[in-house]
């Protein structure tokens, strides 16, 4: 049985300090969404207001030809007014595309301690950056995410403060 995260900071130390993210607390067994991760009802989304997103995928391979205005107003349209898209044509190999999502599951998959040591505010490295949206005092509830972030300045700076599993 988990926990029980009704304390504030119990929460703070188990997701954040500890490393072991929102996914520590799913691996344990968490039978409820704790308090501070659910949106008071008036900041919630209204589904009965809410538009589907209806767009076809966004073809990349159009913008080094005469289209090419035409797919940055696609992209331009889709991030301001829904956030996100689709894209196909983008050039990247399966292969890579295989690569990082198996390198994302070998890092979230480490024991809470390997992550923590890259967590925001105490990383070792300016480039990598590992939390979860835990910001309460500009939140009005958190986010359910955890992430890695690393930046990338050059193949050295990757290869020596990159996360091994990242690299």
């Amino acid at each position: 049985m988990a926990p029980s995260f009704d304390d504030g900071d119990s929460l703070y130390n188990f997701v954040v300090r500890d490393g072991n993210g929102v996914k520590g607390m799913v691996d344990l067994g968490l039978e409820k969404v704790p308090e501070q991760y659910i949106q008071p009802q008036h900041e919630r989304i209204d589904k009965l207001k809410a538009s589907s997103y209806d767009r076809p995928p966004i073809d990349l391979s159009m913008l080094g030809g005469p289209q090419h205005s035409q797919v940055m107003e696609l992209i331009a349209e889709a991030a301001e007014s829904v956030g996100f898209f689709q894209v196909v044509n983008h050039g990247v190999p399966n292969e890579v595309l295989e690569s990082v999502k198996s390198a994302a599951h070998e890092f979230f998959g480490q024991a809470p301690e390997k992550k923590a040591v890259y967590r925001k505010g105490v990383s070792p490295s300016p480039y990598v950056k590992y939390g979860t949206s835990f910001v309460p005092e500009k939140e009005k509830a958190l986010e359910w995410k955890d992430y890695v972030s690393m930046v990338y300045t050059s193949d050295a700076d990757a290869f020596e403060f990159w996360p091994n599993e990242c690299k």
